[in-house]
């Protein structure tokens, strides 16, 4: 990717990466990405972001054909993650005078980057930078989806530098979003982006996004993919509908059965909470992909998880169910465990456990019941469920 104008006095001076497969572990690449980075020049100039480490030499190739390196006045570091930062280090070997701009949550993260003393200054809302003739309006997005993540709009020219939001890993070549090819599909690039990198942090999503309102956009200049600028607003409101609370129940009772013994118990906890007035689902989790129990666990303000024990752990599909909360947003919804067991038991503390080093609000009372309930193990079973359906209303939005 050549440096480019993309408005008067700023140029897009990113690079491509074609060959890239996977990112971050999980996310297929069929494409490759881009590390986009930006050059805005008024009587002083910034620059916005890096690039990764194996692409600088083409990153300050870029940057000295718009202007020398040296005679840059500032660095905006809108997120450190090593795919944007990774060329830092050579940026303040090359130039030790720049100096940065990050969010404040960032500063740290900075120095740890770069492993050198800076000019850091790091910014909260709504501060300013003029560059004379050129002014940024800083905004901190975290968890966007870091905690370091700012965005900052442009006021002559109305662009939105967008860091990792809205983004798209797209690395075919185009600059602009209204240049690719019908083969590529944007709107289907962008929802993957955000299910894969940014949906864990919705809730936090949520509450940045008014931030954004009062920008008259014309342009999302983002740090993968395209620059948007057909319907610069499109992804954005898409966001705010992804981001949007979902609960349309209030428990999901979510179990795994081997012999049929924790899935009656299950049966029970379902059928007193409803008789208690709680709107619940049932769900056996051996029968749930993925993408259905993302849903469940978002469209659940709380969700009930049975799991027998079998050689002292809770079985697969239970830890595969309980590895799909961090792919969503669960901070703080709460949870409830139970289970039959044979001769020890301790799936049911495991899981109880791991809910808690998750964040989420854990029913102190776990039940188990050994092999088949009595009748005063059902009981129990109901007093169980009277107990998390009361703990599930307290504090109820």
């Amino acid at each position: 990717m050549a440096a480019t104008a993309i408005a008067d006095n700023v140029w897009a001076i990113g690079v491509t990466d074609s060959e890239l497969r996977v990112f971050d572990i999980i996310m297929e690449t069929k494409t490759g990405t881009t590390y986009n980075s930006y050059l805005v020049r008024g009587e002083k100039a910034a620059l916005i972001d890096g690039s990764k480490l194996e692409f600088q030499d083409e990153w300050f190739a870029n940057i000295e054909k718009v202007m020398p390196l040296t005679e840059i006045e500032y660095l905006i570091v809108n997120h450190t993650e090593p795919d944007h930062s990774g060329s830092y280090p050579e940026l303040l070997r090359r130039h030790p005078k720049i100096k940065i701009i990050c969010a404040a949550p960032a500063v740290p993260f900075v120095n740890n980057v770069i492993n050198t003393e800076a000019d850091i200054t790091g910014v909260k809302d709504n501060h300013e930078l003029d560059l004379g003739g050129k002014k940024f309006i800083f905004k901190a997005t975290p968890y966007m989806h870091w905690p370091d993540t700012m965005m900052e709009y442009l006021v002559e020219d109305k662009i939105l530098f967008s860091c990792d939001g809205f983004a798209a890993h797209i690395g075919t070549g185009e600059l602009y979003d209204d240049e690719l090819s019908d083969k590529i599909d944007m709107d289907w690039e962008v929802k993957y982006y955000y299910d894969c990198i940014m949906r864990p942090f919705s809730g936090y999503i949520r509450r940045n996004l008014p931030k954004l309102d009062e920008f008259d956009i014309k342009m999302v200049a983002g740090s993968h993919g395209p620059i948007q600028r057909k319907e610069p607003r499109r992804y954005i409101n898409q966001y705010q509908e992804w981001v949007a609370e979902k609960y349309d129940q209030d428990v999901a009772v979510v179990y795994a059965s081997n012999y049929g013994n924790t899935g009656a118990m299950a049966k029970i906890i379902d059928s007193e909470l409803q008789k208690a007035g709680v709107s619940t689902a049932m769900v056996d989790m051996t029968a749930l992909d993925e993408a259905r129990g993302r849903d469940v666990i978002e469209r659940s303000r709380a969700v009930a998880i049975g799991t027998p024990t079998f050689n002292g752990d809770a079985v697969k599909p239970v830890w595969d169910f309980i590895g799909l909360f961090a792919s969503v947003y669960s901070i703080g919804k709460k949870a409830a465990v139970f289970g039959s067991y044979g001769w020890g038991g301790e799936g049911i503390k495991l899981v109880a456990d791991r809910l808690s080093g998750m964040k989420l609000k854990v029913y102190e009372n776990q039940l188990r019941t050994r092999l088949v309930a009595s009748e005063t193990e059902n009981a129990d079973t109901k007093a169980f469920a009277a107990g998390f359906g009361e703990f599930v209303a307290s504090g109820k939005k």
